[in-house]
């Protein structure tokens, strides 16, 4: 039986503001910041870096704030509203309905253009119940860093796929 989707607080900059750094990870890419870019925008991309079993976007491009995507993880559903959008640069979403048990999430994506390639940044956070959201916040955290060198490698390996000739 398919669990109910639960309905969240809306959340956004202030939120994201409040992000510690234990909840932060960055990576060094040896790409252009657009490689790194159209890997975000790349709903199969997410399922090849990270434990993600399904990601559709939900809304028409062109993306924006007020985009909308649902992510599946296993067994759970995460539906996601943009809330920050800088084409090429920076998305931020809060989940707006999932099947965790929490009360809140955001997540932020940020490349930045560096000498020799790029750094994409990432700052993620989740409140919940007791420490419900500690551990949601963590495992975020430790998946975005063991999947940001599967990034790179999925990048390196398919340069056509994500714009490099």
């Amino acid at each position: 039986m398919a669990k109910k989707l639960k309905q969240h607080k809306k959340v956004g900059t202030e939120y994201l503001a409040t992000v510690g750094p234990k909840l932060k990870v960055s990576h060094a890419f040896p790409f252009p910041a657009s490689a790194v870019w159209a890997a975000l925008l790349d709903a199969k991309a997410w399922t090849e870096w990270l434990t993600i079993t399904n990601v559709t976007w939900t809304s028409p491009q062109p993306f924006g704030v007020g985009t909308t995507r649902t992510v599946e993880v296993g067994g759970m559903v995460i539906e996601e509203v943009f809330f920050i959008w800088e084409e090429g640069r920076r998305m931020a979403f809060y989940f707006d309905k999932t099947t965790l048990p929490i009360s809140a999430g955001v997540e932020d994506y940020h490349v930045v253009e560096t000498p020799g390639g790029c750094e994409l940044h990432w700052a993620g956070k989740a409140s919940g119940p007791l420490v419900i959201g500690g551990l949601v916040s963590n495992q975020l955290a430790k998946g975005i860093a063991a999947g940001m060198p599967k990034l790179e490698a999925l990048i390196r390996d398919n340069p056509g796929r994500f714009g490099i000739a």
